[in-house]
């Protein structure tokens, strides 16, 4: 058990388990009093005192009518996270997430106690990092990768046109639709002049497939099952027939791959210049590509190498991280987070599960490449740490000296972890070697040539 004491706060720590510690942190109650003077001015303007102008009561008599502690939460608010986050420095402990805290006994005379269940980061062993293998591929665009990228243009500037012949997949089907259960039309089961392609996966399953060989002018009883996890519960599982009635049939028409197309949707006069402009964004793309497929086996190899027992406090604490990201995202598509989810029928729950994976692999490759870094013994300076910093916040001078002095201990240790990470992360790659194992995953070209 270790003690730490600093006069305001009094601190012990105790092992439970591997990367589990109990914190009891004892204040003393100078900065308890501390704590509940801030709390009454700070609220103080809220309570109505027979014969007192609202805000200029006591603490005493407003103690008196409402109880001794009617400031000690919002005093606790004020002092526990100083005094946490003072335990951890003294005591030198790194959090991977968010404590589990427990107010104990508090009073005027004796101060405050809180028992703090602290998660720590465990220390990965990891070795032969030396030489771990990466798919070689091969950066230049083939025919094969231009016809693709062709192919795709001339489907984006596809031509609907309406077609004399039963619909098939991939057709563009204009319908009315009314649905029913249990011979009731029901809420949300019918719509107007409504384009489906068919095959799209757009309508409960087996409704568009039963849309085939029919044309225009046909009335078709479509009959479907919804899944059993269907968003809206009070469908999910049942028996539904709509009544289809099919208005048009369009087909996509393709333009010929010539000269004229080229002009149409690019900036050069010939299919020759087109097709040379596009095997150049091919190549870089897929040069990019190799790049991160490479760093991406590389890391696979080396978590799979690295032995750790992690606590699952660290995933959770990604997992916030992906989270708050991905809401920042959606805000800055002009959408508030919560409307998202009610809008795509997604819970917060439901979007960690399916990043839980990622998180794991994250987790493990910052544990792994802490690992290489402790092992070969890598150090930051300072004017490395100033330097990298100017980078990331693009400051410089006086600003970049201040934000540095001004910083939390906690936040350096961060960003200095992150450092460190990438200096191992280039070490493993320049001892990493080509091979000729297959790709681990398709290489995108489409969408970042068009």
């Amino acid at each position: 058990m270790a003690v730490t004491d600093n006069n305001q706060v009094t601190s012990s720590m105790e092992q439970l388990e591997v990367n589990k510690i109990k914190l009891t942190i004892n204040v003393s109650p100078e900065l308890l009093r501390k704590g509940l003077t801030h709390a009454y001015n700070r609220n103080k303007q809220y309570f109505n005192i027979p014969g007192f102008r609202k805000g200029k009561a006591t603490r005493r008599v407003i103690e008196q009518m409402y109880g001794r502690d009617v400031f000690f939460d919002d005093a606790i608010n004020h002092i526990l996270p100083e005094a946490y986050e003072s335990t951890l420095d003294q005591l030198a402990i790194d959090p991977v997430y968010k404590p589990e805290i427990e107010p104990g006994d508090m009073n005027e005379k004796d101060g405050a106690v809180f028992v703090a269940t602290v998660y720590t980061r465990p220390e990965a062993e990891v070795d032969g990092y030396y030489g771990l293998t990466y798919p070689k591929g091969e950066p230049e665009a083939t025919e094969a990768d231009i016809q693709s990228a062709l192919e795709a243009e001339q489907k984006k500037n596809a031509r609907q046109v309406s077609v004399d012949r039963p619909a098939a997949l991939e057709d563009i089907a204009t319908i009315n639709f009314t649905g029913y259960i249990d011979g009731e039309a029901f809420d949300g089961g019918e719509g107007k002049d409504h384009d489906l392609t068919l095959g799209s996966g757009q309508f409960i399953p087996g409704f568009e497939e039963q849309l085939v060989g029919h044309v225009p002018g046909d009335d078709v009883s479509v009959k479907v099952t919804f899944p059993t996890e269907y968003h809206a519960p009070e469908f999910a599982g049942k028996e539904a027939v709509f009544e289809v009635e099919i208005l048009d049939v369009k087909a996509n028409e393709l333009p010929e791959i010539d000269d004229e197309f080229a002009q149409d949707v690019s900036e050069f006069d010939t299919l020759e210049a087109f097709r040379n402009d596009l095997a150049e964004k091919i190549t870089e793309t897929k040069k990019a590509n190799l790049e991160n497929n490479k760093r991406s086996s590389v890391m696979r190899k080396l978590t799979a190498a690295t032995k750790v027992d992690v606590p699952e406090a660290m995933y959770f604490a990604r997992l916030d991280d992906m989270m708050n990201d991905f809401s920042r995202q959606i805000e800055s598509r002009g959408m508030d987070i919560e409307n998202y989810m009610r809008f795509t029928q997604l819970t917060e729950q439901a979007l960690k599960a399916q990043w839980r994976p990622q998180a794991e692999e994250d987790v493990k490759g910052v544990l792994a490449l802490t690992a290489v870094a402790k092992k070969e013994n890598f150090t930051i300076s300072d004017e490395e740490f100033s330097t990298k910093l100017g980078e990331m916040l693009n400051q410089e001078g006086e600003a970049l000296k201040k934000f540095i002095a001004d910083m939390h201990p906690s936040r350096r240790r961060d960003i200095e972890r992150s450092i460190l990470c990438e200096k191992a992360l280039d070490f493993v790659m320049e001892k990493a070697v080509p091979s000729d194992e297959p790709m681990e995953m398709e290489l995108n070209l489409n969408e970042d040539v068009e």
